[in-house]
């Protein structure tokens, strides 16, 4: 009954925090915000159930985009939209005209088609999300565009939500004690780079709940429900996200492990009957199995041609990227902190991995491992795509919160090998800490002020903002940016 009591009390913060961030979050902050919700108003007030990459974006999205400040990510769009850098340089009243008339955007527009060379390039998107999604659109149809925005982000982050009891019920099959287990989800909950990335309308919120649900389904035994349960699990998230496909090869290695009996074939067949239309679409429409856009544009991006290239990218580079973009990346504006503060968390981290090396792993461990290892391979795959296509050598940190829960129970296992047994009840405590501070400077050290105004970009682009935009408040009272209690976006 303790136990239940922390964990709602838990839960119930991860709650309020997430709402919070939903809030402070601008409009179109987050990865790709603007593509994924301009393909959930196709679905709710169009009634495409499917929706072509290539469909041009609603009115209404086309003008916040001119009106309400942009993240730096999208500063190739062509004025008069402007970055935060770019909206606190303009006369006050510009900023009161753009905001007077973000305000009046009728709600009319939402079933109107631009006429701009935007497009719901989400669309590629597997489409599970917005599906649950559209019913909650729907019911504020007449709603202010933000309001519509906020709404689906309450809805998304009140679903991933479930991370935080799924996180806890995992970790207890390693731990067997509900303390360590306690903290691990308490961790998930405190790391800043979560919720910064997620809290947004996308996809992320539904494969992030369903990944989780799978590790925590893979640590059970695996009676005929849990078999059949694994199967629809798994068939769901990759109706919801590609990179489903990397838990494949565990689920496979873990059924002939341990489900050695013909009910193992049921978790291919319903995963089939459940996923198996879409990427046989996937395959006919674009000659690939994820639909992913680079793989469609290098039909030679497999094989001999991928090798070749694999020995040219800077993999130490490419894995830093991915690790400093996961821990923490102000969102779609790429904004980021001293290196000094990830390199300590690489610390841990590399700790970690040497106390998982140098115990001998329990079969729980061994499970959550294969399929964090496995998740990795995904990415620097992907991360090789981009390379072949773009030159950048990358994949976006946001992705691992998936195997998140995976991801802090094998970290403080590691590190509780490593501890003096008396030290050991303090080892995840110690990360909730930790991590809580960082969200605490991270949003209110720099982004919050990024978005305010007060800091922006260095000269030349680079991330970390630093300086006061000239003119950001000049001697009349400054006027809020029209995105003040709105959200997210980047190619996620």
């Amino acid at each position: 009954m303790r136990a239940s009591r922390w964990l709602l009390a838990i839960w119930l913060c991860f709650l309020a925090r997430a709402f919070f961030y939903c809030a402070a979050l601008p409009l179109w902050e987050g990865y790709d915000e603007w593509s994924h919700f301009a393909v959930v108003q196709r679905m709710a007030f169009r009634g495409e159930p499917l929706v072509s990459r290539d469909r041009p974006i609603p009115r209404d999205v086309a003008a916040s985009l001119q009106l309400a400040p942009v993240a730096w990510e999208c500063r190739y769009l062509p004025p008069p939209s402007a970055t935060y850098d770019g909206f606190w340089r303009l006369p006050p009243a510009e900023r009161a005209r753009r905001e007077s008339e973000f305000r009046t955007i009728p709600s009319a527009w939402a079933r109107q088609d631009s006429t701009g060379s935007l497009k719901t390039y989400e669309g590629l998107q597997a489409p599970l999300a917005a599906w649950i999604m559209t019913p909650v659109l729907l019911s504020a149809s007449h709603a202010h565009l933000s309001t519509q925005v906020l709404l689906l982000r309450w809805f998304s982050v009140l679903m991933l939500s479930l991370v935080i009891p799924l996180t806890f019920l995992t970790a207890r099959c390693v731990f067997r004690h509900d303390g360590t287990a306690l903290a691990c989800a308490a961790i998930f909950a405190a790391m800043p780079g979560f919720l910064i990335g997620i809290a947004r309308v996308s996809n992320e919120c539904v494969a992030v709940v369903l990944f989780t649900l799978l590790l925590w389904l893979a640590v059970q035994e695996l009676s005929r429900p849990r078999v059949l349960a694994l199967g629809a699990v798994l068939g769901l998230g990759l109706l919801a996200k590609a990179y489903f496909l990397t838990a494949i090869p565990p689920v496979a290695l873990l059924l002939l492990w341990k489900c050695r009996r013909p009910r193992a074939l049921l978790v291919p067949l319903v995963t089939l009957a459940i996923a198996g239309w879409w990427y046989l679409r996937n395959l006919l429409t674009t000659g690939t199995l994820s639909g992913m856009w680079e793989s469609a544009v290098q039909p030679s991006a497999t094989g001999g041609a991928l090798l070749h290239q694999a020995t040219r990218i800077p993999w130490l580079a490419t894995i830093d990227s991915i690790l400093f973009s996961h821990l923490w990346l102000g969102a779609w504006s790429t904004l980021t902190v001293r290196s000094w503060m990830y390199h300590l968390f690489y610390l841990l981290i590399s700790l970690a991995m040497l106390g998982l090396a140098l115990r001998r792993p329990s079969s729980t461990i061994r499970i959550l491992a294969a399929f964090y290892l496995t998740f990795w391979l995904g990415q620097l795959y992907h991360a090789a795509l981009l390379f072949m296509v773009w030159g950048i050598a990358t994949s976006l940190g946001c992705y691992l919160y998936a195997v998140g829960a995976a991801e802090v129970t094998l970290c403080v296992a590691g590190l509780r090998a490593l501890s003096p047994r008396s030290a050991r009840r303090f080892v995840a405590p110690a990360g909730v800490a930790l991590f809580a501070l960082f969200d605490l400077y991270t949003l209110h050290m720099v982004a919050l002020p990024y978005y305010t105004g007060l800091i922006a970009h260095r000269p030349g682009g680079r991330s970390l903002p630093s300086t006061p935009p000239p003119q950001a408040f000049p001697n009349s009272s400054p006027v809020s940016p029209p995105s003040n209690r709105r959200c997210s976006r980047h190619p996620c």
